[in-house]
């Protein structure tokens, strides 16, 4: 008599269970997109960390 939870299919199901919402938790976490270049310079001109010349320079140097 040492419970329900010893029975190996109950186990066996907690485990997936288990399992499968710590991967849901995990992937919710990688949802965001990394930075590219672009996104990166334009914030750096936003927050005044280059001038104007720097910032069309850079987009030039960058083909767009």
């Amino acid at each position: 008599m040492l419970g329900y939870f010893t029975e190996p299919y109950v186990r066996i199901t907690l485990t997936i269970i288990v399992l499968i919402v710590i991967f849901i938790i995990l992937s919710r976490n990688r949802k965001t997109k990394p930075k590219d270049s672009l996104h990166i310079l334009k914030e750096r001109y936003e927050n005044g960390e280059l001038t104007k010349e720097e910032y069309e320079d850079a987009l030039k140097r960058r083909g767009k």
